[in-house]
């Protein structure tokens, strides 16, 4: 898992972390239960946090699924096993409704009661660990950021899943409404278009000056029909079917079909693989975020520029990043690009980017932008993988 590791990386823990922390275990594994009536007696004390609890045999699971917490806390493995079995956590305090602020609360209790019990143990745990208990205590810190910033990102994921889940709602129900007058309109319309054929032979001119009109009429009602086919589409979940395929194939393709359109608007694409060539995912899908990138790409440019696109494959995923040399964003804006809807261009449906992010959703990866004003926009794009050849 790329968002694992690279959180692991950016707080800086280690394998002298782990190491260290499996080593504490059976020097704190005694004050665990301590630990755990502390906690829930804290909760308790709370009216809003008391008020989620269903009974005792409830609260009886919980302290037995806080101690096995505790427990797989000083481990030592921090794999993506692990990872997944603590997103998995995150996920049941947001749908138990432990608000963010008690959950940091509840967190720091754990915090104190760990630390007190190796500074109550120094000389002991200095001895029998082979570290000072500073790094002891730096290490429990770092193991805790870890798990305080994976419960973090369950908070954000069911936010950013609320965004898109109530404008979506909404959008599907009127596009479903428009659906019949718009089949009723282009009929009318083409019914309209055989009238004026038909008066054509006693009316001057009248297939040069009001057909051009009906199709102008034709042409936008596509559009209004093509958007309600998309919001449709929106609504339904992403299915996919990852496989291995040829990044370098991929990428020839992408070059070699859109290619030619995009150098007829001055617009080159240069494409790097680096890595292994194989890529794990759902091929069609990843060709639609491909064009739907490039489509952004292009409106972001005044008909001329670069657009690079890169593929880089490692064992824990592929990097994908598409970079284009445009106008780029407002500072503010990059937080909102993920919106339904959501545009800053007059023609713009706010459609391309959110099918982008759901798409590498139903992957298990993760998007990001980066962009700065009269110098472009990156859009970086992670696709984990299995292990190779499986």
């Amino acid at each position: 898992m790329y968002f694992f590791k690279e959180i692991k990386d950016y707080i800086g823990f280690s394998d002298s972390d782990a190491a260290r922390l499996q080593k504490l275990h059976p020097l704190l594994g005694p004050h665990f239960e301590a630990i755990v009536k502390h906690f829930y007696r804290a909760l308790n004390e709370n009216q809003r946090t008391r008020d989620i609890f269903t009974g005792p045999d409830q609260i009886e699971r919980l302290r037995k699924s806080l101690h096995r917490w505790l427990t797989d806390l000083f481990s030592g493995t921090y794999d993506d096993a692990f990872f997944r079995a603590r997103q998995h956590v995150g996920r049941v305090h947001v749908e138990v409704g432990l608000q963010p602020q008690f959950m940091f609360g509840a967190m720091n209790i754990i915090r104190i009661d760990l630390i007190r019990a190796i500074s109550e143990q120094k000389t002991r745990i200095e001895e029998e660990v082979g570290s000072t208990s500073i790094e002891c205590i730096e290490s429990v810190e770092r193991i805790l950021d870890l798990e305080l910033t994976i419960i973090t990102q369950a908070y954000w994921d069911k936010l950013m899943h609320m965004k898109l889940e109530i404008p979506s709602a909404l959008a599907t129900g009127l596009a479903h409404e428009i659906r019949n007058p718009l089949n009723t309109m282009g009929l009318q319309l083409t019914l309209l278009e055989r009238r004026i054929r038909d008066i054509s032979s006693v009316v001057e001119d009248a297939e040069e000056r009001i057909l051009p009109i009906a199709e102008t009429l034709r042409s936008e009602l596509g559009r209004i029909h093509t958007l309600t086919n998309d919001i449709m589409d929106f609504a339904k979940p992403v299915e996919i079917t990852p496989a291995w395929h040829d990044a370098a194939m991929l990428l020839d393709e992408i070059k070699r079909v859109h290619g030619p359109s995009l150098q007829a608007s001055n617009i080159a694409v240069e494409t790097h693989l680096t890595g292994d060539a194989r890529m794990w995912c759902d091929l069609d899908r990843i060709r639609q975020v491909f064009v739907n990138f490039l489509t952004n790409a292009v409106e972001a440019m005044d008909n001329a520029g670069q657009i690079i696109i890169t593929a880089d494959n490692a064992d824990y995923g592929t990097r994908l990043t598409f970079q284009d040399f445009g106008e780029g964003m407002a500072p503010g804006l990059k937080f909102r690009v993920f919106d339904l809807f959501f545009t800053t261009k007059a023609t713009g449906t706010g459609m391309g980017l959110p099918i982008i992010k759901k798409i590498i959703d139903a992957h298990g990866g993760s998007i990001d932008v980066t962009s700065q004003p009269g110098r472009g926009t990156k859009f970086t794009v992670f696709l984990p993988r299995p292990e190779f050849g499986e």
